[in-house]
């Protein structure tokens, strides 16, 4: 961002106007990315806060236990994300049959975390630089791979290397994949993982937020070490592996 004074009527008027360079672009679009999640977490009626994410939280409930389950007016906004992907599932995901097994419960078999971030990244008009997806893992790998292009808007690093920013992605692998390493993602390919968008960076914490985390859009909050990293610790907690580094401009 530049300054310019402008003098007007031999000097006895003096304007300053600012013009916005590229780098200041950039960070206008992470705060679009950042307040996208933000209203989209407000949306969910009473949204719950995580302190410390275990390292699975993408649970599929059943309305019978005592969690609270999706209500049919989140659903409904469970079905926009839904449609900002090219592969949704078929039809009103609110209307989906429940699975049968009663070990697995929920709604359905359609994680829908992914379609949320793709949902915001669209919103924010990431236009044809964000990789859109129902697989957290097809835009991590991108980003990974494009670790050292210095055009590319989204780049994946390891989190020792990088310090996490508003409107950055930070991600992990889950289920069977939780012990799936950085090294490996290329590898990999593909993987079952989770990813959420970093709103708010307050000295030793980060706020991000994430959907389908039990069965809503919540705000976890991530820890951070002396030097600005993400802290893992302990080995019950989400494994932060990726933070994907938000260069859009």
């Amino acid at each position: 961002m530049k300054l310019f004074n402008t003098l007007i009527a031999g000097g006895l008027l003096t304007i300053s106007f600012l013009v916005i360079t590229g780098a200041t672009k950039a960070h206008i679009f992470q705060e679009k990315v950042a307040e996208n999640a933000v209203k989209e977490w407000r949306n969910f009626h009473n949204p719950p806060i995580v302190f410390r994410a275990k390292a699975d939280t993408e649970i599929r409930r059943d309305t019978g236990t005592a969690e609270r389950p999706l209500e049919y007016a989140q659903c409904n906004i469970v079905n926009r994300y839904w449609r900002s992907v090219k592969t949704p599932p078929r039809g009103d995901f609110c209307r989906l049959p429940r699975i049968a097994d009663k070990n697995q419960g929920g709604w359905d078999n359609y994680p829908w975390s992914a379609a949320f971030i793709s949902f915001i990244m669209k919103q924010s008009r990431a236009g044809d630089q964000f990789k859109y997806s129902v697989r957290h893992a097809t835009y991590i790998l991108d980003a990974v791979k494009n670790r050292d292009n210095p055009n590319a808007s989204f780049r994946g690093y390891h989190i020792d290397w990088i310090r996490p920013s508003v409107g950055d992605l930070i991600c992990a692998p889950r289920g069977e994949n939780a012990g799936l390493t950085y090294w490996k993602i290329i590898d990999q390919g593909d993987f079952e993982s989770h990813c959420d968008i970093v709103v708010a960076k307050n000295n030793n914490q980060l706020e991000v937020i994430g959907g389908n985390v039990g069965d809503s859009v919540a705000k976890t909050i991530v820890s951070l070490d002396d030097q600005g990293h993400i802290k893992v610790t302990k080995p019950d907690f989400r494994p932060w592996f990726v933070v994907i580094k938000n260069n859009l401009r």
